[in-house]
């Protein structure tokens, strides 16, 4: 009797389980989707399937490589599955054993295929060597990401009218303004949204200033703060937190952030191209309209 209830409770477990497509007459089901997955729109479960299908590939091709063979590989899946030996056996063998709890065996197939997939990345960028005439292209092509314009790190206080501007002037008025009173009294007192955070602006390029602004601002020592000026938003007091020289790079500065920032591009770009390809041979079923 006790056999035949567990039979059919596994059966009722395999009947929940809903496959959203076939890869290459492999099942993909809902296990391995999102737990919210049914109750998403109809085009949002489009894009997920098709990441699922290409996750799927993805572990599949990196699983027929060397890399599950290394004994680094086996020790950080052991750890990611919960696994308290070095060596995880067989995944069919460790779910009938129960050894390991909380997973399907398809939900362990799939984290162990990616985590492959990561180690071939990982491979694959160590083997990278791109000639240095290349990279000072490539920062070439990209300067603007590595230069620093000249900026500001501002916090601001905003009000109604120039008396209560002047009101929360002498208050901050000392040798020495720091930071934190600011914060307090842009909480206290200011109208802007960014009041909560203590009026902070974050850092501008100075050539992003409004004109009304730009040359109080400028005139301005670290830990100073401005006269109040009147604005379309009313009557601001500013707080230089910090100025911030430009900086114009050259390759020799930038090397080692150009060859970081390449090399990931390349690998994004293996990547995409091995996946794309596994899709154009894979025969491929969509299950659900």
């Amino acid at each position: 009797m006790k056999l035949f209830v567990a039979s059919c409770i596994l059966a009722l477990s395999l009947e929940a389980q809903e496959v959203l497509a076939i890869v290459n007459g492999h099942k993909i089901t809902d296990e391995v989707a999102p737990k919210n997955f049914k109750e998403l729109p109809k085009e949002q479960q489009k894009k997920i399937i098709n990441r699922l299908v290409e996750k799927y590939l993805a572990a599949e091709y990196a699983l027929k490589s060397d890399v599950v063979k290394s004994d680094e590989f086996k020790k950080v899946y052991a750890h990611i599955i919960g696994y308290t030996q070095k060596n995880p056996d067989n995944i069919a063998d460790l779910l009938k054993k129960k050894k390991i709890k909380g997973f399907t065996e398809e939900q362990l197939q799939s984290k162990k295929g990616l985590l492959a997939f990561d180690f071939l990345v990982d491979q694959k960028a160590q083997t990278l060597s791109p000639p240095k005439e290349e990279l000072k292209e490539y920062y070439t092509a990209r300067k603007y990401k590595y230069d620093t314009p000249h900026m500001v790190e501002l916090s601001s206080i905003v009000v109604d009218t120039e008396e209560e501007a002047k009101k929360i002037l002498h208050e901050l008025q000392s040798d020495h303004i720091t930071f934190n009173k600011f914060f307090a009294l842009a909480k206290k007192y200011s109208k802007s949204p960014d009041a909560i955070d203590g009026g902070y602006l974050g850092k501008i390029a100075v050539s992003d200033l409004n004109d009304v602004i730009k040359k109080d601002i400028m005139q301005l020592k670290k830990r100073e703060c401005t006269q109040p000026i009147k604005t379309e938003f009313g009557y601001q007091i500013y707080y230089l937190i910090n100025n911030i020289p430009e900086v114009n790079t050259t390759f020799e500065m930038v090397e080692d952030r150009v060859k970081d920032e390449y090399t990931q591009e390349k690998i994004k770009e293996w990547a995409f191209n091995t996946i794309t390809k596994l899709k154009k041979e894979a025969a491929i079923e969509i299950t659900v309209k």
